[in-house]
């Protein structure tokens, strides 16, 4: 007596419903794309909108900018006490 598992074939989509799968998909990508270009830009706006006393009190300068927000987004290793800080902040909420 054999008691193998007998299983259906999964059900395979039609191809214009793959499609519409696919482009809706291929839309959120880009629109993902566009929202962290857009926040990024904001971001790069105000921080240019900051005086030099401001960011001595900070701790920054006007060239940390990119990498501070890669740090921050995950886009690069953290190294800043800062960064890392809120980092563990995070894990541990």
């Amino acid at each position: 007596m054999s008691y193998a598992i007998f299983s259906r074939p999964a059900k395979a989509e039609p191809a214009p419903i793959r499609f519409e799968i696919a482009v809706a998909s291929a839309l959120r990508s880009v629109l993902h794309e566009v929202a962290g270009a857009w926040r990024y830009a904001a971001a790069r706006r105000e921080f240019g909108n900051l005086d030099a006393a401001t960011l001595r009190d900070l701790g920054m300068s006007r060239g940390e900018f990119d990498s501070y927000w890669a740090e921050t987004h995950g886009l690069a290793e953290p190294t800043r006490r800062r960064v890392t800080q809120d980092k563990r902040k995070g894990e541990r909420s």
